[in-house]
C-alpha cells in the first residue's frame, strides 16, 4: 500500500529518497562488479588462447597442426595426442583460475570511476 505522495511527511519522504539512493548506489556497484568481471574474463581468455596460438603456429608442423588425422604420420600423430592432452590441461587450469579470479572479485566491492572530464571554466565577468 503506498500513499500518494502529497500525504506523505517530510520524514517519510526524506526516507524514501534515502532508501532510492541506496537502490541506485547498490546497483551502481553491482553494475560496476559485472563489468569488471567481464573486462577480466575476456583478457584472461584472450591471453591463455593467445599463448596456445603462439604454440600451435610456431610448433604445429611437429604435430601437423593443420592436416587432417588421417594424413598424419605415427610420429605426428603420437605428438598430436600429446599437444592435445597438453592443450587441455592448460586450458583446465587456466579456466580454474578464471574461476578462482572471480570468486576472489565477489568478495570485493568494485566502483567504476567511469570517464570524466574536467572543462576549465571563466568567470562570465572575465569575458573579452
Amino acid at each position: 500500500m503506498t500513499l500518494p505522495i502529497t500525504n506523505l511527511s517530510h520524514v517519510q519522504m526524506e526516507t524514501m529518497a534515502t532508501k532510492a539512493k541506496q537502490a541506485r548506489a547498490e546497483k551502481y556497484l553491482e553494475e560496476s562488479r559485472k563489468r569488471l568481471d567481464k573486462i577480466i574474463t575476456t583478457k584472461m581468455r584472450t591471453t591463455f588462447i593467445g599463448a596456445l596460438q603462439s604454440f600451435e603456429d610456431n610448433f604445429g608442423e611437429l604435430w601437423g597442426h593443420g592436416i587432417p588425422e588421417e594424413e598424419l604420420t605415427d610420429d605426428q600423430q603420437a605428438l598430436r595426442d600429446v599437444w592435445d592432452q597438453t592443450r587441455t590441461e592448460i586450458l583446465n587450469k587456466s579456466n580454474g583460475q578464471l574461476r578462482a579470479l572471480k570468486t576472489e572479485l565477489a568478495n570485493h566491492e568494485v566502483s567504476w570511476k567511469r570517464y570524466t572530464m574536467d572543462l576549465p571554466s571563466k568567470p562570465l565577468d572575465d569575458r573579452e
